[in-house]
């Protein structure tokens, strides 16, 4: 189960960070399945590897991956009282233990525990769909600090 969280949040993850970028242009470099928005493991380490070796260095406190529960993703996509989710936004925040300890609006650059995301749905028409009522989802688990220990997903790079 942690293999899958932390396998679905890095795709999330480095697929919303793809800037400058058309939608199509993404589409057009993702697998065979037109329109899947799906890359392969080679890309995903790629783009992965990047992002570590840009934050490399003795401090090894910086934020690799964000593991959310897969069951209250689920839920979210698969409730439609309010419309279908048809897109998620995923938006970098500040975690509140590092609000409410004094780092409101300062740079926290990318230390685990106080940098995390925010997802939210939305439908066709753009309006954000909110589960359970006016909630988003951010139960995310920094990596590190509760990154898996066993299996392949204990490590940064996904296996090819």
């Amino acid at each position: 189960m942690n293999r899958l969280k932390l396998l679905a949040v890095s795709c999330i993850f480095f697929a919303a960070c793809t800037s400058g970028q058309t939608s199509k242009e993404r589409t057009m470099t993702s697998s065979s399945a037109a329109g899947s928005g799906f890359i392969s493991n080679d890309s995903a380490n790629k783009m992965i590897s990047s992002y570590l070796n840009s934050i490399s260095g003795s401090n090894d406190t910086n934020l690799h991956a964000i593991i959310f529960d897969a069951d209250s993703l689920r839920l979210m996509l698969n409730n439609d009282t309010q419309g279908r989710i048809t897109s998620l936004k995923i938006m970098l925040a500040h975690t509140l233990p590092y609000i409410n300890s004094g780092g409101q609006g300062q740079n926290c650059g990318y230390k685990s525990g106080q940098l995390t995301l925010i997802i939210a749905g939305y439908g066709s028409n753009a309006d954000y769909i909110f589960y359970p009522a006016t909630q988003v989802l951010n139960n995310g688990m920094p990596c590190p600090t509760s990154c898996p220990t066993s299996g392949t997903a204990s490590n940064d790079l996904l296996p090819n």
